[in-house]
C-alpha cells in the first residue's frame, strides 16, 4: 500500500477515517454545513500548490468472493484518470478485500472540481489527496486537513471562525 507514515495514518477503509488517526494538534476539520463554496475554494487553493506534486488515493472497488464490485465513485467525473496503479488488500480467509486506485500529478482545478460536486451532493467516494505537506479527506460532511503541527496551527488562526474544534477537546 502507498506509504502516508509521514502524516502518521494509515489509511484503511476499515478504520477510522485519517482525522481520527490523528492527535489534534495534526489535524483541523471544516463541516461542509459551515462553509459555501467560495470558501470551500480557498481552503483548497491554501493547502495545496501549483509547485507540489498532488497524489490522489480512493477505494475503486470492493472485491467480495473473488468477484470485483465497482465502488461507483464517478471520480472521474472531475478527475482525469490516467496512469493509475492499484494496490489490492484482501482477506482471503473472508474472501473479501479492497482495490485501491493511485494517481499521480493531479491538478489543483480537478480537486476543486470534484470537492465542489461533493460539497453540492454529489456522492463521495472514500477518498484522500495529498501532497508533501497537507493530506485531505474529503466527504459529503466533512473536509479534514491532516499535517504537521506548525502548519495545522497556521491554519486554525488563519480559519478560526470557521473550522470545528468539538474533537480537538477529547483526546484518546
Amino acid at each position: 500500500m502507498l506509504d502516508l507514515s509521514q502524516f502518521q495514518i494509515e489509511l484503511d477503509i476499515r478504520k477510522p477515517t485519517p482525522y481520527f488517526q490523528s492527535t489534534p494538534e495534526r489535524r483541523i476539520r471544516f463541516l461542509m454545513e459551515d462553509l459555501n463554496a467560495s470558501q470551500l475554494k480557498e481552503i483548497l487553493q491554501t493547502i495545496f500548490q501549483e509547485d507540489r506534486s498532488i497524489h490522489l488515493l480512493f477505494v475503486a472497488a470492493y472485491i467480495h468472493r473473488f468477484r470485483r464490485y465497482s465502488a461507483k465513485a464517478r471520480v472521474g467525473s472531475s478527475i482525469t484518470i490516467r496512469n493509475w496503479k492499484e494496490y489490492i488488500v484482501e482477506d482471503e480467509v473472508a474472501h473479501k478485500g479492497v482495490v485501491y486506485a493511485h494517481l499521480k500529478d493531479i491538478e489543483l482545478n480537478e480537486i476543486i472540481s470534484y470537492c465542489t460536486k461533493v460539497y453540492r451532493g454529489h456522492t463521495s467516494a472514500y477518498i484522500v489527496f495529498h501532497d508533501s505537506d497537507f493530506l485531505l479527506y474529503v466527504s459529503t460532511d466533512v473536509v479534514d486537513v491532516i499535517g504537521d503541527a506548525t502548519a495545522i496551527k497556521s491554519l486554525k488562526e488563519t480559519y478560526a471562525e470557521l473550522y470545528n474544534s468539538f474533537h480537538d477537546k477529547y483526546v484518546e
